[in-house]
């Protein structure tokens, strides 16, 4: 079975830019994944499974990266120096 993030249907990458249009709106503060869960009204697994997808479209795209902290959660980086 293929993993998450090589599941690229129409619906998974729709559900990738709902997580994306989330943190967007969050900017420049991050998400913690039960945030995420409740803003964009999707599962656990689909949370993560998404976040997975949106970071190959990331990738792909050449888009600012997906950062994880602790302190913050998930967020984009905006700064060389957080790399």
């Amino acid at each position: 079975m293929p993993r998450a993030s090589e599941r690229r249907s129409a619906a998974s990458q729709r559900y990738a830019d709902t997580v994306r249009f989330v943190l967007f709106e969050a900017r420049p503060a991050g998400l913690a994944v039960p945030q995420l869960v409740r803003s964009g009204e999707l599962t656990p697994g689909q949370t993560r499974a998404r976040l997975a997808c949106l970071r190959d479209i990331i990738a792909e795209r050449g888009w600012p990266p997906l950062i994880w902290t602790k302190k913050d959660g998930y967020r984009f980086c905006t700064e060389p120096i957080e790399l």
